[in-house]
């Protein structure tokens, strides 16, 4: 008996619908492919063991401002104050103020010893305020003993005259609390500080 064809897919009828195609799997990926690896983050920079500030010096080649960074806390210390002994002027013993002329109401501290009192700058009784009738060199002398703690007064040798109280200075002349002196158009009232009943030798 003669055998009856099989049948496929071929010789079936249009109308049947056709098996659902799997989908194709996606390749693998070839053996020792490996996945991209992200790029190392750059290693953080220490912390300042000093606090820093940021300061604008400069710019840049777009016109930013560059920041600097400057450490604190270093630096030159501050001058440490000088010790020593520290040279004083000798103490005053007692004043010369100008009453009447240039210069009025100026002081000028007597120390002691001879002073002389003159317009120039080597004078330490300086009476450089206008009145030219003044010598420039020692016109006259104040002077304090401090051994008798008594003050005088004595021409400096010049043409013009020192008056003491309306007197004529022509040699050495004492000097006590209260006289006025006059040189040239310059009138002075003396202030006695030491005395026999003070001088800085006093313990």
């Amino acid at each position: 008996m003669a055998k009856k064809p099989i049948m496929t897919d071929e010789h079936m009828d249009g109308d049947r619908p056709a098996r659902p195609v799997p989908p194709t799997p996606l390749s693998a990926a070839p053996p020792g492919a490996t996945r991209p690896v992200d790029p190392p983050a750059p290693p953080q920079a220490p912390a300042p063991t000093h606090p820093v500030s940021a300061a604008p010096t400069g710019r840049d080649a777009s016109g930013h401002v560059r920041p600097k960074t400057r450490i604190l806390g270093y630096g030159a210390a501050p001058e440490a104050a000088q010790t020593g002994d520290v040279p004083v002027d000798a103490p005053a013993v007692g004043w010369l103020v100008v009453t009447h002329g240039p210069g009025r109401g100026a002081s000028l501290a007597v120390t002691s010893g001879m002073n002389a009192i003159g317009r120039g700058e080597d004078c330490g009784l300086q009476l450089d305020f206008g009145d030219d009738s003044i010598s420039r060199d020692a016109h006259a002398y104040v002077t304090y003993d401090n051994e008798a703690r008594r003050f005088f007064v004595s021409h400096g040798g010049k043409t013009n005259l020192v008056r003491l109280n309306d007197t004529s200075v022509l040699t050495t002349e004492p000097l006590t609390h209260g006289d006025t002196l006059r040189i040239g158009a310059t009138s002075l009232r003396f202030v006695a500080l030491c005395g026999p009943d003070f001088d800085w030798s006093d313990p």
